[in-house]
């Protein structure tokens, strides 16, 4: 059977407006003076991903990321708009039926996933692009099995899901690279930017390559110093929604099929070889602050599997 969800959303609904409210705070009191005016070198941010919002629980039903920025003053080739980052997240994924004790009725593996990632680009005029190392751990080690089960018995007041027949623990490496291409056709106040990028994965725990297709509509610094991807080098004020759409032709889904290496666990299933992904995006720079709200939706990623949507929240600030 499925939780009883009311209580949990109160509950949800209420650290929502913690987050909005604590945002919106820190917007009263940003002091709009010279020293904000000043290109910015560094920045943090604290991304978390939820699917309960849309009342779901399956499949991708959490991420929590934390990611520092680093502006470099010259560069791996003498630029200025290159940029390093680090990041350490965890991800929660779950089958669609979380009561019960028999592996049988899951249509897929619990699994978490733990990781650090290491990234670096470079922007020029109309182009970016980028590449990222990961290495983390998938399974109990992962620690995000305990952190479910313990949100969902002292938070959200809801059945705890069982984690039976949990993924087993294996370490996993992994490559991403990225090439974008952008064009603008019209100016702001109300600009119009679009993006074609391609991204490619290699290792134990992803092989992909996934295109995809971006449309921005507002207010928007140029592709160099821009937060529609990531760059922080400027303060001036950006307000816009963006629209988008891609395909990934998969290789290897390592948090469903296991280690890319050889695994295991007791219940492996195989990938859909094309996932078709669509996005919806609401971005707003104000001085050092950075706010991003986003829904993401895929169709199924295995045979016996639903589509999917999430809610993504961030919030981000330079220093």
């Amino acid at each position: 059977m499925w939780p009883n969800f009311s209580k949990g959303l109160f509950n949800y609904l209420a650290l929502l407006i913690c987050f909005v409210g604590g945002t919106l705070i820190s917007l009263a009191q940003q002091e709009m003076n010279t020293a904000d005016r000043i290109a910015l070198r560094n920045q943090i941010g604290l991304r978390h991903d939820n699917d309960f919002i849309l009342l779901t629980d399956r499949y991708y039903t959490a991420g929590l990321f934390l990611t520092y920025r680093h502006r470099l003053e010259k560069g791996i080739f003498n630029s200025e708009n290159e940029q390093l980052s680090f990041s350490i997240g965890q991800e929660i994924i779950t089958p669609s039926y979380l009561i019960t004790e028999d592996v049988q009725e899951l249509d897929r593996a619990y699994v978490g996933f733990s990781a650090l990632k290491a990234g670096w680009s470079q922007v020029r005029r109309s182009s970016l692009i980028e590449a990222k190392f990961l290495i983390g751990i998938a399974g109990r080690a992962s620690g995000a099995g305990r952190l479910q089960r313990w949100y969902h018995h002292s938070v959200m007041k809801t059945e705890t899901p069982t984690w039976v027949g949990e993924m087993e623990n294996s370490i996993h490496y992994n490559l991403y690279s990225r090439y974008l291409y952008e064009w603008q056709l019209a100016p702001n106040p109300f600009s119009i930017h679009i993006a074609a990028q391609s991204q490619i994965a290699f290792g134990t725990r992803d092989i992909y390559v996934h295109p995809e297709l971006v449309a921005y509509f507002g207010k928007r610094n140029p592709l160099s110093s821009s937060i529609a991807h990531n760059q922080i080098g400027s303060t001036d004020s950006e307000v816009f929604f963006a629209l988008r759409g891609g395909y990934r032709l998969v290789g290897h889904n390592g948090l469903l099929e296991g280690n890319a290496l050889g695994d295991d666990s007791v219940l492996l299933v195989p990938s859909n070889t094309t996932v078709v992904y669509f996005g919806f995006d609401f971005q707003f720079r104000y001085g050092r602050n950075e706010y991003w709200v986003g829904v993401r939706y895929n169709t199924p990623e295995f045979e016996k599997a639903k589509h999917h949507q999430y809610v993504i929240l961030s919030y981000t600030r330079g220093f």
